[in-house]
């Protein structure tokens, strides 16, 4: 389905736009297919959370979860359709357990700060063969980046109301997992620098 539409999109840029060569329509079709995708899995997103009146609950999920993926990396899914579900299952699963959850934020913290810096610390940036980090100053920005974000997610948790402070201890414990070798090996990724060493 995406296909279709994207090529149809492509097309349709493709022939207002004189002298581009294959290689670069390519890119436009490939640029189009991913526009089309994350349009989708927002609108299927927001849709659920209008129906469920949950809206800034998932908003804030998706921004917290976003930024630190942005940052920090991890694992991706191998299709977009898989991307899709895992993503709203990530979203509606950190809002549940947000809304649900009974354990005091002190508690929460002693066990999910700790984890999200040690992996931070020891996998961050979790890039991919198909998103390679490959500078060392890009990899040093990318690292005190996600060690000052996650400061500041941690500090912003203890002031915040508990279903928000949830909101943020649970997806940056989900980014944390979503980064070690064991979240890789389930999912068949691997890391950016075992193509290189391979």
């Amino acid at each position: 389905m995406f296909d279709k539409i994207s090529k149809y999109m492509a097309d349709m840029i493709y022939s207002t736009l004189d002298g581009v060569d294959p290689e670069k329509r390519e890119i436009i079709e490939y640029g189009v297919y991913m526009t089309v995708s994350e349009i989708v899995k927002i609108s299927i997103i927001l849709v659920i959370s209008l129906v469920l009146r949950i809206v800034p609950y998932v908003a804030a999920a998706v921004a917290a979860y976003g930024i630190q993926r942005t940052l920090m990396g991890g694992i991706h899914a191998k299709s977009h359709i898989g991307c899709m579900i895992v993503h709203s299952a990530i979203v509606f699963g950190v809002v549940a357990a947000s809304v649900y959850s009974n354990i005091d934020r002190i508690y929460l913290l002693m066990i999910i700060a700790p984890f999200s810096y040690l992996s931070a610390y020891l996998y961050a940036p979790a890039d991919l063969p198909q998103k390679p980090v490959k500078s060392r100053k890009q990899r040093k920005q990318l690292r005190i980046g996600c060690f000052i974000l996650l400061t500041g997610m941690f500090t912003a948790s203890w002031f915040l109301p508990s279903v928000w402070s949830n909101i943020i201890l649970f997806s940056c414990f989900i980014q944390a997992l979503f980064m070690t070798p064991l979240a890789y090996r389930i999912s068949g990724n691997k890391y950016g620098w075992e193509e290189v060493s391979a």
